[in-house]
């Protein structure tokens, strides 16, 4: 068995998603926060090399995380699918790359309750994972 990654599927070139900001902004307006966060999460643009593509995600994603309020929060994280929970961990720490433009009390109050809900193994998956958000 071997250690090395296959990158059959990993083609940075093809199945670029990104979110549509006029999609997202009436989840907005219409303040179904946790349905706009699921939206950011499902169209992420992991495969994307267009670092504009990925940095407009980020912002969508973590200024929805900023309007759901903290005890609302676990019942956020439950009804994003499984699958996506690791996408949420990843704008979580790409949140903390810039501590000034979102709040990091918000955000740790975040990973607290994605890590409860999810496990470590979240973390270990996020922080081995190449493809970014």
């Amino acid at each position: 068995m071997s250690n090395q990654i296959d990158d059959k599927d990993d083609d940075l070139s093809i199945n670029v998603v990104e979110p549509d900001e006029n999609e997202w902004k009436k989840f907005i307006d219409e303040m179904k926060y946790a349905r706009a966060l699921e939206y950011v999460l499902q169209n992420a643009p992991v495969r994307a090399k267009d670092p504009e593509k990925k940095k407009k995600a980020a912002q969508m994603a973590l200024s929805t995380m900023m309007k759901i309020k903290t005890s609302e929060i676990p019942q956020a994280v439950n009804s994003i699918p499984v699958p996506l929970r690791d996408t949420l961990m990843k704008y979580i720490y790409k949140g903390f790359e810039n501590p000034k433009d979102y709040s990091s009390s918000a955000l740790l109050t975040w990973h607290e309750k994605v890590l409860a809900i999810t496990g470590l193994g979240s973390i270990v998956r996020v922080l081995t994972d190449r493809r970014t958000v």
